[in-house]
């Protein structure tokens, strides 16, 4: 991975090009053995339940330094490359799954510029230098070591539980259309969740709706006729959380009430 991310664009088109590939839903978390239901934090298992072991996140570490930090500096900082610690991280990987990052990683890096290095690593590479990764934000480890299989489903999430995600934020929201006039808005709308995987929208006409309200910015087609509608959605959010709204990428009807 000696040029594990080159340009701080290439990172910002690995995230939102797969984000706008897959979303993974919380209904398709698989459980790591020996963990419970809630996990550590109460939300399900999580990075705060031990992902990795220690043995693990130290060969990571010199798998790192080798192919890794000429780039992301060696302390992780970042530099030609963007920062793989502190609030960079949780900016860029908070409310997501360990799979996910172990995916995108293993997928698209090493970078170069015709693309050729990208998953040349092993896969026990990959799972260590993730495992490292994971342990430089204060994560704990635990007795199993990280593969594709034990990473399934694991938050990666602030100890005290998901939270309101960064503006710009590729999130997915299901809600009641409101109308007036040519402003649109969401409400009884569900908590934004950050876009790792395919939107299932059969799943959204039996989702629970919540209590959030969110303007919706952007918009393209008229939506008048949808009035009163339950609408799936896709966007960038406005501000902390969506507190300004959501930037309307994909819009549509998913069932012709809000009951």
């Amino acid at each position: 991975m000696s040029r594990f991310l080159s340009r701080a664009t290439a990172w910002r088109l690995l995230t939102a090009t797969a984000a706008t590939a897959f979303l993974i839903t919380s209904a398709s978390t698989v459980l790591r053995a020996g963990q419970g239901a809630g996990g550590t934090t109460g939300f399900g298992p999580s990075v705060w339940d031990g992902a990795f072991t220690t043995a693990q996140a130290s060969r990571g570490q010199a798998a790192f330094e080798k192919n890794c930090s000429s780039c992301h500096g060696p302390s992780l900082e970042g530099g030609e490359g963007p920062a793989l610690s502190g609030d960079r991280f949780w900016a860029d990987w908070r409310e997501s799954t360990v799979d996910y990052l172990l995916a995108q990683i293993s997928k698209n890096m090493p970078y170069d510029d015709d693309g050729k290095l990208a998953g040349t690593l092993p896969a026990p590479m990959y799972a260590d230098i993730v495992s490292y990764i994971l342990s430089r934000q204060g994560f704990p480890a635990g007795s199993t070591e990280l593969s594709a299989q034990t990473a399934q489903g694991v938050q990666i999430i602030r100890r005290e539980g998901p939270g309101d995600l960064p503006a710009a934020t590729l999130v997915h929201v299901v809600g009641c259309l409101e109308v007036s006039g040519s402003n649109y808005k969401l409400v009884q709308a569900t908590r934004p969740t950050r876009v790792t995987g395919k939107v299932n929208t059969e799943a959204d006409k039996a989702v629970a709706l919540g209590s959030k309200e969110f303007p919706l910015k952007f918009v393209l087609t008229p939506l008048t006729r949808y009035k009163g509608y339950r609408m799936s959605a896709t966007g960038s959010l406005v501000g902390e959380g969506g507190s300004d709204g959501i930037s309307i990428d994909t819009i549509r009807p998913v069932a012709e009430s809000c009951q």
